[in-house]
């Protein structure tokens, strides 16, 4: 009897004594759920605050990486120039007026304080560059003007544009832009615009180089700029040209040099490797840490829900 109910015990899990008094009070002895396979209690328990943890971190992580995401590149889009009298004040481009020789110069954001007022950029998704200075000039520059003006509509559909302004009613036969970047860092030139003064024209060439190597060059370039078809022609570069300095040239020496300012150069992108990110607004950064902690609150509540019904089955 003993041997057997012992046995009893071992595969059931009830106790002789209390079949016994089960049977003494005439109730139905219920025999017990068959164990559930899985995890216990304390497992489940660590498994859930273990997957709110990990989805925690995913989140934070995200919103993390979503912050430089949102930065734009520095593009030129030469919208000031400085009074010509004592180029002390800053104000909207005009047609002729000079292009400020510090305009592009260490980029941190769309709108930049300067001296006589405010410098503004265009954006794009690269990041801005603190730490890249631009010197742009054409073949006629001297050590005190680097001949470089500003017009405002009529290339093509570009909007206020630079050209290479030489002597007289002349234009120059070279227009360069150099970026050159601080020590442990490097340029990178995503692309910018051409157009001609009301009509079409075919150049000489543009290029882009790194000290004695060119990383770019092509030669008879069409610069769009009438009514029919595009109204300019846009250099895109899938892979940035990178390296500590750049030098971008469009060579006009195959215009006649009554004609030479008469092709725009817009929209210069660049930006910086390694790139700088861009404090997003504080209205943003609130709005995305709260929809981290909200969505990491909703994880932990249905991983809670989860344990809670596990129990019960």
């Amino acid at each position: 009897m003993v041997l057997q109910s012992q046995q009893l015990e071992q595969e059931t899990g009830i106790g002789y004594h209390s079949r016994a008094a089960a049977a003494c009070y005439g109730r139905k002895q219920v025999e017990p759920a068959p164990m559930r396979i899985g995890l216990n209690s304390i497992e489940e328990e660590e498994r859930a605050t273990s997957m709110y943890r990990y989805f925690l971190r995913v989140l934070v992580l995200g919103v993390l990486a979503a912050y430089p995401a949102l930065a734009g590149a520095t593009i030129l889009l030469f919208d000031q120039e400085r009074d010509a009298a004592t180029e002390s004040t800053v104000g909207p481009t005009s047609s002729g007026g000079k292009l400020p020789a510090d305009y592009g110069d260490h980029v941190t954001g769309a709108v930049m304080a300067v001296p006589g007022g405010f410098f503004t950029y265009g954006e794009g998704g690269e990041g801005f560059t603190p730490d890249v200075s631009v010197d742009i000039f054409s073949a006629a520059a001297t050590a005190t003007d680097p001949r470089v003006n500003l017009w405002q509509i009529g290339y093509g559909d570009l909007v206020n544009v630079i050209f290479a302004d030489g002597p007289g009613t002349a234009g120059a036969p070279l227009l360069s832009a150099r970026f050159t970047a601080e020590p442990g860092y490097a340029v990178d030139l995503y692309g910018f615009d051409l157009a001609g003064f009301g009509v079409d024209y075919v150049i000489a060439g543009v290029s882009v180089f790194a000290g004695a190597t060119t990383l770019f060059s092509e030669t008879d370039v069409l610069v769009q700029g009438d009514l029919s078809g595009p109204r300019h022609t846009t250099f895109a570069f899938t892979t940035p040209l990178s390296a500590p300095e750049l030098l971008l040239q469009v060579d006009l020496s195959n215009l006649a040099s009554g004609i030479q300012d008469n092709v725009g150069v817009d929209s210069i992108r660049f930006g910086q490797t390694p790139p700088h990110p861009v404090p997003l607004p504080p209205t943003t950064l609130f709005l995305l840490t709260g929809l981290a902690l909200i969505s990491a609150v909703l994880c932990y509540s249905n991983s809670r829900e989860l344990l809670r019904l596990n129990k019960q089955v």
